[in-house]
Formats: C-alpha cells, sequence, structure tokens
C-alpha cells in the first residue's frame, strides 16, 4: 500500500521514573523472541511517562555490619530469592552471625537517580501472569521504613511495602500470545501488551497483596482511595462508595471483574490500537480477567487505575509535557517510502525517533541516539535499528517525531 508521510518534529521533555526491564533471571528463554521484548519495553515506557515520581539513587555496598537484602520471586522458577548486596559469605554479616546464606551475592547494588528496575522472565502458570513488588528480606524492610534511608529514595514515607526499588514478572511460557503493535489478534490469542500493563500495576502496588499503602486503603472489602473513588465517579457519572475488592488470588486483590467502567488514561500516549477508543469506557485494567471481544482485543491503562497509584502515594502526570521548539531538521526520503532525517546533535543530549500510524499511538524506534556534538542521522527502516510498527511500505499513513532529551 502506497504510504503517505506527514513529519512533526518535536522537543518534549521526558518526566518521571525509568522503568528499565532487566532480563537476567529469563531462564527459561521467554524473552529470546524479539517481539515479545519489544511489547515488553513498551509497556514499561507506557507507565514510566505516567509516573513522574522522583527517586533518589541507590546504592548498596558490602559492609561490615547489616549488609542490606531484598527478595524477589524468580521470574524462571518462581521461588523466592533472596538478594544480598555482600561480595559473598565470607562478608555477609548476617550469615556469619548464623542466618541463611543468600541466593545470590551481589557485591554491591546500585540503581541511578529516577530508574525502577524490573525483572522479568517466563514460567509456567496456571494464570497469563505473575507480577509483584521487590520485598525486603530480613533487615531491610526495616532500613527501607526508616525516612531518613537513602534506599527509601526520598519518596517512601514509612511504609515498609518497598515497591520504590522495583518489581518482578513471569508469564506464562504455555500461552497463546500475541504480540503485534497493531491490532492485536484477538480470537484465542491474548494481548501481551494488555497483561503487561496489568503485572506491572501489580509491581507498583496496585491491587497488590503485599502493598500496605494499598490495603490499608480497603475499608469492609472496598478501596476508598479518594482519587480513584473519584475518577470513577466523573467516568461512571453517578456516586460510588469504594471499588468493591475480590480477593480470589493468594498473590493478588483485584477489582471486582465487570463491575466498573473507565475512560483510558489520556496522557502519556496510550496505545490505543485494539482498545474501545480515545473517550469511551473500558474495563478496568486491573480486574482478574481479560474480557474482551469483536473489535476490542486490547485493554489500557484508565483513569481509574491511574488514580488509584496516586492513591497509594506514586505522583502522576496530570497533562502531557508541553512540546517545545522544533528541532533544526534536514528531512529526505528513504528507499522504502519513508522519511530519512539529518542534525547536528548536541554532546551528550539523547535523540528518540518515534513513529506512529494514526498521529496518537506513538513507539520509539530502537536505539536510541546519543549525540556527540556531530551530526546524527537515521532512515525508515534503518539496518540495525527496529521499528515495531514496520517500515512505511506497509502502512497507509505514517507520522514520525523525533524526541530529545
Amino acid at each position: 500500500m502506497k504510504s503517505v508521510v506527514v513529519f512533526l518534529a518535536a522537543l518534549i521533555p521526558l518526566k518521571g521514573i525509568e522503568i528499565k526491564v532487566d532480563y537476567r533471571y529469563d531462564s527459561q528463554g521467554f524473552f529470546d523472541n524479539p517481539a515479545a521484548k519489544t511489547v515488553i519495553e513498551a509497556a514499561a515506557a507506557r507507565w514510566s511517562r505516567i509516573v513522574n515520581q522522583t527517586l533518589l539513587p541507590v546504592n548498596m555496598k558490602d559492609e561490615d555490619l547489616v549488609d542490606g537484602r531484598f527478595e524477589i520471586i524468580h521470574p524462571g522458577t518462581g521461588k523466592n530469592h533472596v538478594l544480598s548486596a555482600a561480595a559473598g559469605k565470607a562478608t555477609d554479616f548476617y550469615f556469619k552471625v548464623g542466618q541463611p546464606a543468600a541466593d545470590e551475592y551481589l557485591g554491591g547494588f546500585s540503581l541511578d537517580e529516577d530508574v525502577w528496575i524490573l525483572y522479568v522472565g517466563g514460567r509456567n502458570l496456571n494464570g497469563a501472569g505473575r507480577g509483584a513488588p521487590i520485598g525486603g528480606a530480613r533487615n531491610l524492610a526495616s532500613v527501607y521504613a526508616d525516612p531518613e534511608s537513602f534506599l527509601n529514595r526520598g519518596f517512601n514515607l514509612g511504609v515498609s511495602s518497598l515497591t520504590v526499588i522495583g518489581g518482578t514478572v513471569s508469564f506464562d511460557l504455555d500461552r497463546n500470545w500475541s504480540f503485534g503493535f497493531l491490532q492485536p489478534e484477538g480470537g484465542i490469542s491474548l494481548d501481551f501488551y494488555s497483561i503487561a500493563l496489568h503485572e506491572i500495576g501489580h509491581c507498583l502496588g496496585l491491587n497488590a497483596r503485599s502493598v500496605a499503602e494499598f490495603h490499608d486503603l480497603i475499608e469492609e472489602d472496598r478501596f476508598v482511595g479518594d482519587n480513584a473513588v473519584k475518577a470513577l465517579e466523573i467516568d461512571a457519572g453517578k456516586e460510588v462508595v469504594g471499588l468493591e475488592i475480590v480477593k480470589s488470588s493468594s498473590q493478588d486483590y483485584h477489582w471486582r471483574d465487570g463491575e466498573y467502567q473507565s475512560k483510558i488514561f489520556p496522557f502519556g500516549m496510550p496505545l490505543y490500537f485494539g482498545t474501545v477508543g480515545a473517550g469511551n469506557l473500558q474495563d478496568l485494567l486491573m480486574e482478574p480477567v481479560f474480557n474482551v471481544g469483536g473489535d476490542v482485543t486490547r485493554f489500557e491503562i484508565t483513569n481509574v487505575d491511574a488514580a488509584a497509584l496516586k492513591d497509594i502515594g506514586w505522583s502522576v502526570i496530570s497533562e502531557d509535557p508541553p512540546r517545545g521548539p522544533d528541532l533544526d531538521l534536514e528531512i529526505g526520503a528513504s528507499n522504502n517510502g519513508g522519511l530519512s532525517i539529518r542534525l547536528m546533535s548536541e554532546e551528550g543530549a539523547t535523540y528518540t525517533v518515534q513513529t506512529s500510524p494514526d498521529g496518537c499511538s506513538w513507539v520509539s524506534v530502537i536505539p536510541s541516539f546519543v549525540g556527540d556534538g556531530g551530526p546524527l542521522s537515521w532512515s525508515d527502516g534503518q539496518e540495525g535499528t527496529y521499528d515495531p510498527f514496520g517500515p512505511a511500505s506497509s502502512l497507509a499513513h505514517k507520522y514520525y517525531r523525533v524526541i530529545k532529551n
């Protein structure tokens, strides 16, 4: 199909946390599939654009006393996996005083400012996915509960539920997944983007049984967070007394299935393909059942889900970042009917090309480019880069923009 190409160049400030996807525990090789990796990165980026919390850096060292430990659910095995900042048993204070050894010794653990880590993998599950926040192991819970601790990241309010470091997600190996960015397949296949959004929501503390900030807002099996209730009342057009919670799983809470609907959260670049569309009502993302059918094959984050995240303490955007001045670009034609882009870079700045088939749903071309003070160039379909929407020749329309951060 002949491509009609429209170009938009924008300098848009990027704000909020960076959910950094880490594949080191993908022992079953689920993310050896490049399509799976692309979609989980897109889902993580969607949440990253919504949460504009500032997080202080983490620098845990091998200490003489009180070595930091934290615990994850290993994404590839499902077992509890204790990590220690000590270099090994010989320097592990807790092991030397008779405590069990850690499962893994890191020799220090650090996260940059605003980085929130997400360990991912695949294993056999009864459900489609399993997401959970990183938890404390022995001493670390009390360390996190100290508002003066650097591990607090300048955010946690003294409740030791520990969502400030990151989370872990496992996906079912045997599921019939749909990894498409355009219209998801539907039918017997399951949209991976929707499930990834849901499970990352659990990692951030939404409907998570282990997160005190969430379960402390449950009264008589109803979540009564002011922001979530208000968002639901606005979208539903009626008063409600909290959102009913179901506890069918030993791991997680969920909103009661099919009971509530809300509009897709419009800020932070939602991916509308396959959804109910902008301004229409959708079942809540954090329900236990993925109820889709017909033309609707994808769920997105709703106003209620985003508002509940604010209720448990995260800072959430209320508008999209303003557009900055246009970049000085040289535009040409690529060999496949798309565009080529050339610009004079600023040293140390990061440039990300984004594409869209409709001007609304944007995805980032991988990788981004770091400026060195000289020229940078990119062409549609360029070897060594990956565009989830594919080449311009396969689309009726293609929009482009460049983001400088």
